[in-house]
């Protein structure tokens, strides 16, 4: 029941792992997700889309089916994604019911993160491409919308702008109170998500990300909401291989994320973005935007930049091209480095 449920633990910064559903089978992320939770890690971000970003050996997960198997398959692992986009195909009831789901077959495990989307999300299934402003205003009404639902003891209608529901209950409601975060660069999307959120969720590296973490800050005080309750969460991407040639080919995949303006676009096919990318995204932009290293210990500078720049948890993407690899070395020889106690399955690693 809503008055029974808890508050959402303590910020503490944490170091999560990224699971790409759009580079990996579903098998092999089962495999990377069991693996992380062995090696250290508590936490996983998951991305949610329809189409992937690239097309060549790429994938097209269901996320929430995945995550249910994933929940299952280990014990303490919290699943957020990164992001679910409730702008056409996601009616944000139906986010609602199916993350309560989740949250009653593993409790206090399940996390939501929302976005305004990309157009591979909805164009493909015959929806017209929304303007910014429309994604955003559909973003905050979903967030309004899936924490009625989830509070609610009794029915609840809603009557905005682009929602609309009459009467609706869950009646599988979440154990807890969920934490739902939102992805944010541009200012009218952080002030909503400091307003209505739990936290922000941004791509930005932290020389870049000052300027949106201050105005998350400052726009939550505004609301009489506490800065230092609220995530700020970051994706680190990386590609880790004793052979960097190896290392730096395993980026390609993530070429077509670097197309300017691609984030608003209206391009949704992945062929599209690929020949796109091939042409538009330099080498050495790549370079810049994920970090190619032949030393696992080369990624703690980098996290620690992210925390001392303000974020309290940073997701970590790598695209390596033996991804179990990374998993072991990432959790021998780097999360030690940020934990005080030093846990007997990492030392156990070592």
């Amino acid at each position: 029941m809503a008055g029974s449920k808890a508050s959402l633990p303590q910020i503490r910064r944490q170091i999560g792992y990224w699971a790409a559903q759009e580079q990996y089978s579903m098998h092999d992320l089962l495999r990377f997700g069991i693996e992380a939770e062995k090696c250290g890690f508590r936490t996983m971000m998951t991305s949610d889309h329809f189409h992937p970003w690239w097309h060549d050996n790429a994938f097209g997960n269901f996320t929430w089916v995945w995550i249910a198997a994933a929940a299952e398959r280990t014990k303490r692992m919290q699943f957020v994604t990164g992001v679910t986009a409730p702008v056409y195909r996601y009616h944000p009831a139906i986010i609602a019911q199916a993350f309560a789901s989740l949250d009653a077959l593993y409790p206090g495990r399940i996390g939501l993160g929302l976005g305004s989307g990309e157009a591979m999300n909805e164009s493909p299934l015959g929806f017209d491409w929304p303007r910014a402003r429309a994604r955003l205003t559909r973003t905050k009404e979903a967030i309004q919308v899936i924490r009625r639902l989830w509070d609610a003891e009794e029915f609840v209608s809603f009557n905005g702008e682009y929602y609309l529901i009459r009467n609706a209950k869950l009646y599988t409601p979440p154990t807890c109170r969920m934490p739902i975060y939102m992805a944010a660069t541009g200012q009218q999307a952080t002030r909503i998500a400091a307003k209505f959120s739990d936290g922000l969720i941004t791509y930005l590296r932290p020389a870049e990300a000052g300027r949106v973490l201050d105005l998350f800050n400052k726009a939550a005080e505004k609301g009489r909401r506490n800065p230092g309750s609220l995530e700020k969460i970051a994706e680190y991407k990386v590609s880790f291989s004793k052979d960097y040639d190896k290392a730096f080919r395993s980026t390609e995949f993530w070429r077509a994320t670097l197309i300017k303006g691609v984030f608003d676009s209206d391009v949704s096919d992945p062929r599209k973005l690929q020949k796109r990318a091939e042409k538009e995204v330099s080498d050495e932009k790549l370079k810049e935007a994920i970090q190619v290293t032949t030393s696992i210990e080369d990624c703690i500078k980098p996290i620690e930049e992210y925390f001392k720049a303000g974020f309290t948890r940073v997701y970590v993407h790598s695209t390596s091209p033996d991804e179990m690899d990374f998993i072991r070395a990432f959790a021998r020889n780097v999360l030690p480095h940020f934990m005080k106690e030093k846990g007997s399955k990492i030392a156990a690693l070592a």
